[in-house]
C-alpha cells in the first residue's frame, strides 16, 4: 500500500504543480489564435479553482480506490495503465457529473469545456502514465 500512496501522491502533487501554468498558457494561446480563426468570436475563460481542485481530489481518490488491487492478501495481477485508464475515466465520469450538478456544465461550448478543463485531464494521464510503480515492466504478479 506504501507503493500506491506514494504513487499516487506524485500524481496528485505534479498535477498541482502543473495546472494553473499549463492551462493558464493554452487558454491565452487559443485567446491568441481566435481573431485567426473566426472573425466574429465570443468565448469565456473560466477556470474555477476550486472545480480544478475538485477534479484532482477525486483524481486521488479514485487513483487510490483503482490501487486497492496492489498489495493485497491474495495473489493479483495488475496493470498499471489498465490502473490508471481507468482511474482517469472514473474521475473524469465524476467530474462530469458534479459540475452537471452545479449547473456548470451547460454554460459552457466544447471548446470553452477542453480549453478550460483538458489541460489538467492530460496532465493528470500522462503523470499516471510516467511514474513507474514497483517496477518498469507493466504486468506483475504478486504473491
Amino acid at each position: 500500500m506504501k507503493q500506491s500512496l506514494t504513487y499516487t501522491l506524485k500524481v496528485t502533487l505534479t498535477t498541482l504543480l502543473l495546472c494553473l501554468p499549463i492551462t493558464y498558457v493554452i487558454m491565452m494561446g487559443y485567446l491568441r489564435l481566435l481573431p485567426l480563426i473566426a472573425s466574429n468570436y465570443s468565448f469565456n475563460v473560466n477556470l474555477d479553482i476550486k472545480d480544478a481542485a475538485v477534479f484532482i481530489a477525486l483524481s486521488f481518490c479514485t487513483l487510490l480506490f483503482n490501487m486497492r488491487k496492489i498489495g493485497g492478501i491474495a495473489p493479483v495481477t495488475y496493470n498499471k495503465p489498465n490502473i490508471a485508464t481507468n482511474a482517469m475515466m472514473a474521475s473524469i465520469a465524476i467530474f462530469l457529473i458534479y459540475l452537471l450538478l452545479r449547473g456548470k456544465l451547460m454554460n459552457l461550448s466544447i471548446d470553452e469545456f477542453l480549453i478550460t478543463y483538458g489541460p489538467t485531464f492530460l496532465i493528470t494521464f500522462i503523470c499516471m502514465r510516467v511514474y513507474t510503480l514497483r517496477n518498469e515492466e507493466s504486468q506483475v504478479k504478486l504473491i
